[in-house]
């Protein structure tokens, strides 16, 4: 522990923004997990690189975190650092659209176009987590992808760079359903979101504010918000010919549970944090539901959420 706070004083960032063992209960929508080693919250590019440099030289593993959004937590916590970028917020309007940084919440983003008379991102209002886990999940939402209204992108490279970057948001070798080039299959894997530039549509505001509160509305109406939750547990294979939630639907899994850990009454594809439920009974309740669909259907359900650090 000793050696940590060494390593978090290294970074040079006030003493208030920089933990050990930080419960990650605290920072995820599941409301689960155990504590990250060393804790910093980042509030600018510059602090950011300046972490990841003193990480790297002292070879201590590191995770980014937005919104904390699409994320299961290991009961044990993650070893290393957790980057928290939610201080990574600012807004500004440019020729097309709006520039926001990474930390940059959906909902606050929708809301700033709306502000603005612009549409383009409303389809995504309602959705938890933060713009930089949005693009690096390439989040969908009624049929869009966000990755449908990215203009331009700058990120923070492995060596430590900040460039703009050319992604091409019609190339389906970078981005498809649920996938970016981001991941770790793609050609900037271990890159680091800072902004995006979002494409603005000069629109009715009435228009977009009635749309923003139909998807809000029908988020409600499938319990996404009734209890703490991590959006949609597994991705939509559209070979299946039906959506994943109603596959698990159809196998009476709803309401399902072990432990606090339970599907939705409301919506199959929905994971809930019932009270106290912990990772183990969280990836449990995963791991049943996968078994059954694929030996009800012969189909391999492919989780959306990422499950992160010790179990």
């Amino acid at each position: 522990m000793e050696n940590l706070w060494q390593i978090g004083q290294k970074i040079n960032i006030e003493a208030s923004r920089v933990r050990l063992c930080e419960p990650m209960r605290l920072h995820t929508t599941f409301r689960i997990g155990g504590p990250a080693d060393l804790f910093v919250e980042v509030r600018s590019a510059e602090e950011l690189s300046r972490c990841l440099a003193v990480l790297d030289r002292e070879g201590l593993p590191w995770f980014i975190l937005g919104g904390g959004a699409n994320i299961l937590v290991g009961d044990k916590g993650i070893r290393g650092a957790v980057l928290h970028l939610g201080g990574m917020d600012s807004l500004r309007p440019a020729e097309g659209g709006i520039w926001a940084e990474a930390g940059t919440s959906v909902d606050r983003l929708c809301m700033e176009f709306l502000a603005r008379g612009l549409g383009g991102v409303e389809n995504f209002y309602g959705m938890p987590g933060s713009l930089g886990g949005a693009v690096y999940m390439n989040a969908r939402c009624y049929d869009q992808d966000i990755s449908s209204s990215i203009l331009g992108l700058v990120a923070l490279s492995p060596r430590g760079e900040v460039r703009e970057l050319a992604v091409d948001p019609k190339d389906g070798a970078l981005w498809s359903y649920k996938r970016s080039p981001f991941q770790p299959s793609g050609p900037y894997a271990g890159w680091t979101v800072l902004s995006a530039l979002m494409a603005g549509i000069p629109s009715d505001a009435s228009r977009v504010a009635s749309i923003m509160r139909s998807r809000r509305q029908d988020r409600i109406s499938k319990g996404h918000y009734d209890f703490p939750s991590a959006g949609s547990m597994f991705k939509n294979d559209r070979s299946f010919g039906m959506p994943s939630g109603v596959l698990i639907d159809r196998l009476g899994l709803k309401g399902r549970r072990i432990g606090d850990a339970g599907v939705s009454v409301r919506h199959g594809n929905i994971f809930v944090n019932l009270g106290q439920a912990t990772a183990t009974d969280m990836r449990s309740l995963i791991s049943l539901v996968q078994e059954k669909v694929l030996k009800a259907y012969g189909r391999s359900l492919e989780p959306e959420v990422l499950q992160i650090g010790e179990f």
